[in-house]
Formats: structure tokens, C-alpha cells, sequence
């Protein structure tokens, strides 16, 4: 009787180890495939949209492209930046940091940014853009950086002819 006792023992010992086994090897990954994260991004479909796409050709026709070269969609804070230091920095930094210029062209004759360019379409009707524009007209006053607004809609080849006298100044 003992013998059987300690067989059953024995037994159920060795069904507990498989069993503990395989939960660790389960949860442990040993018998999973082994893959990389997921990272959940691709590629958009277009960089730009209708607009900045149609005004971009028209800008590099009409621009002197020997003396200067046109940068789209440029983050304010790559080409400005927050004077003040301390506390104060991140707030201010926060406030430029993801806003963006449609173009910046940069003069490279002189070493210079000759003009930023905003293309302004239906959304900047809103009172949000509306303070953002407010905001954006008098960071470029302050740093002494050129603003031109493009109205959506409107004849681009003009506005690009216009251009050059604002590029000349």
C-alpha cells in the first residue's frame, strides 16, 4: 500500500512539473514565435495637399532657382528660436514646436531666409486659426523674417510673379 502511495505521489509530482512546465514555457515565449513589435505606420499617400503641391510647381518655375531654394513644410522652431532661458523656455518652446511654415525660401546668395510662405485655404476662417495667424504674423514681425499669405484659390502664378519684388528687399 505504501509503494502505491508513493507512486501516485510520484505520479502527480511529474503531471504538476509538466504542467508547470508548460505554463512557463507558454507564458514565457518558448514555444512562441518569436516577432518583432508592430509598429503601426506607413507612408502617407501625399506629402502635400492639392494646393501646396499646385503651388510648389508654379514656385519652382517662376522662382530664380540658382539663388534660391524653397524648403516646405519647415517646423517653426528649426529656424527660430526661444531666447529666454528657465522656466519660461518650455513653455514658449511648446508653442512653436509643432507649427510649421507651407514654404521657407532661403537665399543663397546671401546665406539668408529671404521669405516665408503661408498658404491660407478655408480652415483659417476659424477663430482658432484665426489667434494662431495673430500669433504666427507677430513671432515673424519679432524675429524680422518676411511673411507672404497665399489665399487659397487664388491665382498662383500671380502670386509667385509678386514674390520676387518681396525676395529683392
Amino acid at each position: 500500500m505504501e509503494s502505491f502511495v508513493a507512486l501516485v505521489l510520484i505520479f502527480l509530482v511529474l503531471i504538476l512539473a509538466v504542467k508547470l512546465f508548460f505554463l512557463f514555457a507558454t507564458t514565457e515565449g518558448l514555444f512562441h514565435k518569436v516577432t518583432k513589435p508592430l509598429l503601426p505606420y506607413k507612408t502617407k499617400q501625399y506629402l502635400f495637399s492639392r494646393s501646396e503641391h499646385e503651388f510648389l510647381r508654379i514656385l519652382n518655375q517662376t522662382i530664380d532657382r540658382q539663388r534660391y531654394l524653397v524648403f516646405p513644410k519647415v517646423r517653426l522652431a528649426d529656424f527660430i528660436e526661444v531666447t529666454v532661458r528657465g522656466p519660461e523656455y518650455q513653455g514658449w518652446l511648446n508653442k512653436i514646436k509643432s507649427k510649421h511654415v507651407d514654404f521657407l525660401i532661403w537665399d543663397v546668395l546671401n546665406n539668408k531666409i529671404a521669405l516665408a510662405i503661408e498658404l491660407d485655404g478655408s480652415s483659417h476662417n476659424s477663430e482658432k486659426m484665426r489667434v494662431r495667424d495673430e500669433f504666427v504674423n507677430k513671432l515673424y514681425e519679432r524675429v524680422n523674417v518676411k511673411l507672404k499669405r497665399v489665399r487659397v484659390g487664388s491665382d498662383f502664378l500671380t502670386e509667385t510673379k509678386n514674390m520676387s519684388e518681396l525676395l529683392l528687399k
